[in-house]
């Protein structure tokens, strides 16, 4: 399944990101025990496997049939179940789950604030809902652009707010990815933390998670999440050598590409330089025909005016015979006339004198 940035996906994401994410299912890992779980908008299923190892059940649902086949496939030996669902209208019976996750996800809804009625709903009274989202103030210093995939973005205050609306109960946390540095034991023997400096700031934390429940909630301890080996310099030393190495693939590749487009672009040439030349021999041949065609045009048109010419004495000359014949014809009717006078007979006189 390829990464487009809108979901996550185990080893085709960068690890920086990807462990933003799985931090919140580690977070919520420690909610899971022995509950029934419920993780909306689940994409390709990692965090609902990982709730499922603790959890009496879990099941992840997502609108993608693409991502819910590839979780089905990743994860067929887990405990986790997956479904093709609407996290504004679930297909689930009233308190069906005791903690519902929905990580990364209202932002993307158009009926959000169905999706929190929704969330009440599929909730048991003693339920939590764990949800969490951007902030849109941070994110909108931060990026060129807005993420074409987000419907609406929250600051705190407003995302506090809406989810009161629903929940009696909102304990907010703010999200956000620090630098530490560990001192830990190869076997690693239990865990001690400190953590130094001033309160958070609302404004500035990179995400919101609030727990929401319809009872009243005790405790709300910090929660550091430590990645794979948490080495960071380490792990951002790979990262970099794995960026230059794919960096200097891919100027092998341009320099390819650029070698055979030159060469390409050689031989569009030639056959350019070939195609002109055909050209102006082609108009060079049809310029000679057109200047004969024109000449012989020249010649026709001489000879239909000496035709028309002719054709006009031939009438006259017609004409004028007919004249000639129609006098001679009167002439020797007279001539016979003063013929038979002269000898005594008495034919009828001419029509004319």
């Amino acid at each position: 399944m390829e990464f487009t940035g809108e979901r996550v996906i185990p080893g085709k994401t960068d690890p920086d990101l990807f462990n933003e994410h799985l931090a919140r299912y580690r977070f919520a890992e420690t909610l899971a025990s022995g509950r029934r779980v419920l993780d909306a908008g689940c994409g390709a299923g990692y965090g609902t496997a990982l709730l499922a190892q603790r959890a009496e059940s879990a099941c992840g649902v997502d609108q993608s049939h693409e991502t819910l086949d590839w979780a089905r496939r990743e994860y067929a030996d887990g405990k986790a179940l997956f479904a093709q669902a609407d996290c504004s209208s679930l297909p689930f019976r009233d308190g069906s789950f005791d903690l519902l996750t929905a990580f990364e996800v209202i932002e993307h809804l158009p009926d959000w604030k169905g999706f929190l009625s929704e969330a009440r709903r599929v909730l048991s009274d003693s339920g939590q809902l764990l949800v969490s989202t951007p902030n849109r103030v941070y994110y909108q210093e931060s990026r060129a652009e807005p993420n074409p995939y987000h419907v609406h973005e929250f600051d705190y205050d407003e995302f506090r707010h809406e989810l009161e609306s629903v929940f009696p109960h909102v304990t907010m946390f703010l999200e956000n990815h620090t630098q530490a540095i560990s001192f830990r034991t190869p076997d690693m023997q239990g865990v001690r933390t400190v953590m130094g400096g001033d309160p958070p700031a609302p404004q500035d934390a990179h995400f919101f998670l609030a727990v929401c429940s319809g009872q009243p909630q005790f405790g709300a301890p910090a929660f550091l999440y430590v990645p794979t080996s948490g080495n960071v310099l380490r792990e951002r030393e790979q990262h970099v050598a794995l960026l230059e190495q794919e960096v200097k693939t891919k100027s092998g590749w341009l320099v390819k590409a650029t070698e055979e487009l030159e060469t390409l672009a050689k031989t569009n040439q030639e056959e350019h330089d070939k195609a002109q030349e055909a050209i102006r021999r082609m108009e060079a041949e049809l310029n000679e025909k057109i200047t004969w065609a024109q000449s012989r045009d020249d010649e026709v048109n001489a000879a239909a005016a000496m035709i028309d010419e002719l054709e006009a004495r031939v009438i006259e000359r017609s004409e004028w015979a007919q004249r000639l014949q129609a006098q001679l014809e009167k002439l020797y009717e007279w001539k016979g006339y003063k013929l038979a006078r002269k000898f005594g007979l008495a034919p009828l006189p001419p029509d004319n004198d």
